[in-house]
């Protein structure tokens, strides 16, 4: 009964910690147009704290990763998220867009650890079907806040104003720093003893040089740039399309439970189907879905159903792609170094999603069509990714999975 009690605590702090990006990054999506009126700034210029999110938390996950592995998860969870609930309050109070960015990277800082870690505990405590099974239980809750943190990020902004989504995001990480104290030990991570230890540098060059983790790598980021790409650049389509605040945040709800019944639907096939069976019918959804964005908008441009549609497709793809990508890219590895590996993993994806929330505003500037053909292309780069680094991988590239 106390393991059994114990389990479900962890579950939830693991997806707490798992949810507080997404919560900090899609809770404010709807007010994006009323904050650049407040800070009399352009469209691009406001979607750059998008950008210098996604880097700092690339940039906080590459450290953190190393240094959970060495000092221990609870140590590195309280400090950043202390950070996090402090610069969540700062970006409510900021004044000037400069400020406002400066807060950002500094929220986004914080709110990396908290990414990183949750992927490391559980590799920590179960091995790759077990961790995808875990991750398939996880990540439907997850993708839930990528469509609960707009929806009450527009009836926020619309009754309270666009600062009062800030101070939910702190009262988000207030509750995680409760259940860190109160269910997580500092266990600092065993060494492998297949394996001699290795130096942290030493670390990030076997993780690097691992071509099947970079593989799965890769889908992870395709997919997470073609949904961040999406979210940052959809409220001012639909803004141009003439949609209010509360109304953009009913449009993402499709996309939230695509990605639950992905999700789920992963799990089910995990428990009967191989990791590149399951990741082959991802690809399939994730294809139709990209053809069918394009398509239909050539048609009906001024409709939000042409994206929400085909979105809904793509985003259960996703939800097939990322428990499994994500067990298969952390198991990859040495067990020392399940943290370098969360990190890189992050970095990575943040990084490219960084980049491609730059160039979205700058290429589609509201236009629904231009979003489409965006998307498209980063669903091509995750399928040739796919093919060349794990279907037709190269033969001296040996995994490590046999031994964990």
């Amino acid at each position: 009964m106390q393991l059994k009690q114990n389990y479900y605590l962890f579950l939830i702090l693991v997806t707490l910690m798992s949810s507080v990006s997404i919560f900090a990054t899609d809770t404010y999506l709807p007010a994006l147009p009323d904050m650049a009126l407040h800070f009399n700034c352009t469209q691009t210029e406001i979607q750059l704290s998008f950008t210098v999110f996604l880097l700092g938390l690339a940039g906080s996950q590459l450290i953190v990763g190393a240094l959970s592995d060495r000092f221990g998860r609870k140590k590195i969870v309280i400090s950043g998220f202390v950070l996090f609930t402090l610069s969540s309050i700062l970006c409510a109070n900021a004044h000037t867009l400069s400020q406002f960015i400066i807060f950002r990277l500094l929220q986004a800082i914080g709110g990396g650890v908290g990414s990183v870690t949750s992927r490391a505990l559980v590799v920590d405590r179960y091995n790759r079907q077990e961790s995808v099974k875990i991750f398939s239980t996880i990540f439907p809750i997850v993708g839930s806040s990528a469509a609960i943190a707009p929806f009450i990020g527009g009836y926020l902004t619309t009754f309270f104003g666009w600062r009062s989504n800030f101070f939910m995001i702190a009262i988000f990480g207030l509750i995680i720093l409760f259940c860190v104290f109160l269910c997580l030990k500092n266990k600092v991570p065993s060494v492998s003893t297949k394996h001699p230890p290795t130096s942290k540098k030493q670390g990030y060059s076997d993780v690097l040089g691992n071509l099947e983790f970079l593989g799965y790598a890769l889908i992870i980021a395709a997919g997470f740039c073609v949904f961040r790409s999406y979210s940052v650049e959809t409220p001012f389509v639909f803004s141009r399309q003439g949609y209010a605040p509360e109304k953009m945040g009913q449009f993402y709800i499709a996309l939230a439970v695509a990605y639950i019944v992905g999700n789920l639907f992963a799990k089910k096939l995990i428990n009967k189907w191989t990791v590149e069976y399951v990741l082959r019918v991802g690809f399939s959804f994730f294809i139709v879905g990209g053809l069918c964005m394009v398509s239909s908008l050539l048609i009906f441009d001024n409709n939000p159903y042409g994206l929400i549609v085909p979105m809904a497709v793509i985003t259960f793809g996703n939800g097939l792609l990322f428990p499994v990508a994500s067990a298969a890219a952390m198991t990859s590895v040495r067990s020392e170094h399940y943290g370098i590996a969360s990190g890189l993993l992050g970095a990575i994806q943040c990084v490219l999603a960084a980049f491609c929330s730059n160039w979205v505003g700058e290429l589609c500037q509201g236009r629904a069509v231009s979003l489409s053909l965006f998307i498209g292309t980063l669903i091509l780069v995750g399928f040739l990714s796919y093919l060349l680094l794990i279907v037709y991988k190269p033969k001296s590239d040996v995994s490590l999975t046999e031994d964990i």
